[in-house]
């Protein structure tokens, strides 16, 4: 398909009829997020929120709490990387809010950010949930009423799942920047899912792609998101993807290589010491290969590609505040940015010891079961129970579902093993609560396959018994 070429109008799914899309022509016409998932999201939003606030910490905390409240109040330079967005978001809070202590402050901020994240997974639930059953009689056969609570129940209860899991809870109460991290991760996942949903509309993976630069400006260890975000635009569009990740591919194993040479550092080269890292960058530059030999041509997507990038460069450049920062001499003002060496050693993390990923088999066997029973005890083990029923209607599903749950999937792989392959933690109980947080994105993933999976049983595992016509004996749908 060619830039900007048009699509069909949308189709409505009347209750008891299966869905004629394919998924060869995304629906267009109407808003695609509908008034029910909004509910979803207004419900989740209000009530994890007053949660939060009935339970804000009411002054400053252990760990960096005291710095990073300094910082924002002050709109200064925090503990490498210096957090330039974090900072601007929490002074925001600081200078609103006209009464309390200033790590009250930022804790509201951090309870804001926190429940607006809640309310994103509840509306992707609810929108992805009416696209993954569009095809599944058990839920097309229901009347329009019992849809449309289905979709508001299952959305609610992933919102509710992520809010109140022990690792966002107990960062969103605080005055910390992990709440921040999960509100952007959870709106970059929104974004693909709405380009995803109508892949002519590439405004929204554009969009996606400056939310990503703003993540990276907090938590370079998302990096790891990096081939999922191509995979995810290979299975939406092939070209583009292509176009995306053959130079994006080149430059991470030209960045490792100049690395392992003694050439060249950067955070990035570090990262590309983890085994699966490369090869995950090697396998996506490979499929780019084959797709540039099948189509005989590069770059027929050149303009898109090109304002994405431009688009992430243009996230990432927050870290340009830094210096101005400086400039003012806050009270908090780490590594002096101002200077060309104090900016590099801020945004390369100088201070702290780089990233030495785990490459032996059975250390990570040891740490894949550490996250499991991390993410089982933080999240919820009755949770965890439904994540994997989504699997089942994945065949019969549209394409734009199908693509999404499967970038979905591999969303998980990076910001779940990959991610602790890179933290390289040991297996005692004070490394295991330093990474919990860095997992924020994990449960992201993690309450959206959940509720999926509650919207799936509650469709399949229940059925409606219909109303009995004269002489004939009762049946049931």
């Amino acid at each position: 398909m060619s830039e900007g070429a048009s699509q069909p109008p949308e189709q409505t799914v009347p209750a008891g009829q299966t869905s004629s899309d394919t998924g060869t022509s995304p629906p267009v016409g109407g808003p695609f997020f509908q008034s029910v998932d909004w509910l979803g999201f207004g419900l989740a939003t209000v009530v994890i929120l007053a949660v939060y606030l009935c339970t804000l910490a009411p002054e400053v905390t252990l760990r960096y709490s005291g710095i990073l409240a300094t910082s924002a109040n002050y709109g200064g330079v925090a503990y490498p990387p210096g957090f330039p967005v974090w900072t601007l978001y929490s002074w925001f809070f600081v200078n609103l809010l006209p009464f309390s202590n200033i790590a009250w402050r930022v804790a509201v901020g951090s309870a804001v950010a926190a429940s607006i994240a809640s309310g994103l997974v509840a509306l992707i639930v609810s929108r992805v949930g009416a696209l993954l059953l569009e095809n599944t009689p058990a839920f097309t056969n229901r009347r329009p009423a019992e849809q449309r609570q289905l979709r508001i129940v299952g959305g609610f209860v992933a919102g509710m799942a992520l809010g109140l899991s022990r690792p966002v809870w107990s960062m969103a109460v605080v005055a910390e920047t992990w709440a921040l991290t999960v509100l952007l991760y959870a709106a970059l996942i929104c974004l693909l899912l709405r380009w995803t949903g109508r892949p002519a509309q590439r405004r929204f993976l554009c969009a996606a792609s400056f939310v990503f630069g703003l993540l990276l400006t907090g938590n370079q260890e998302q990096f790891v998101m990096v081939p999922t975000l191509l995979v995810w635009i290979f299975l939406t569009d092939h070209e583009l993807g292509r176009d995306l990740s053959l130079p994006i591919s080149f430059l991470a194993v030209a960045a490792w290589g100049l690395g392992e040479l003694g050439v060249s550092y950067w955070p990035g080269s570090y990262m590309l010491r983890s085994v699966g890292l490369l090869s995950a960058f090697m396998v996506v530059g490979a499929a780019a290969v084959l797709v540039t030999v099948r189509t005989r041509r590069f770059g027929s997507r050149w303009v898109t590609a090109g304002l994405c990038l431009a688009l992430f460069l243009l996230g990432l450049a927050g870290y340009f505040y830094l210096p101005l920062a400086s400039m003012t001499n806050p009270p908090m003002n780490w590594a002096y940015p101002r200077t060309a060496e104090g900016f590099v050693h801020g945004i390369t993390r100088g201070q702290f010891e780089h990233w030495h990923p785990t490459n032996n088999l059975n250390r990570f066997a040891d740490q894949l079961w550490l996250l499991v029973r991390e993410a089982g005890s933080g999240f919820g083990w009755l949770y965890l129970g439904f994540a994997a029923l989504p699997l089942a209607v994945l065949r019969r599903t549209g394409k734009s579902a199908r693509n999404w749950l499967l970038g979905l999937a591999a969303a998980l792989l990076c910001v779940g093993p990959l991610l602790m392959t890179l933290l390289n933690p040991s297996a005692d109980g004070a490394s295991t609560d330093l990474i919990g947080p860095y997992f924020g994105a994990m449960d992201v993933v993690l309450a959206l396959w959940t509720g999926l999976g509650l919207m799936v049983a509650g469709s399949i595992g229940t059925k409606r018994r219909t109303p009995k016509t004269p002489g004939a004996p009762g049946t049931l749908t």
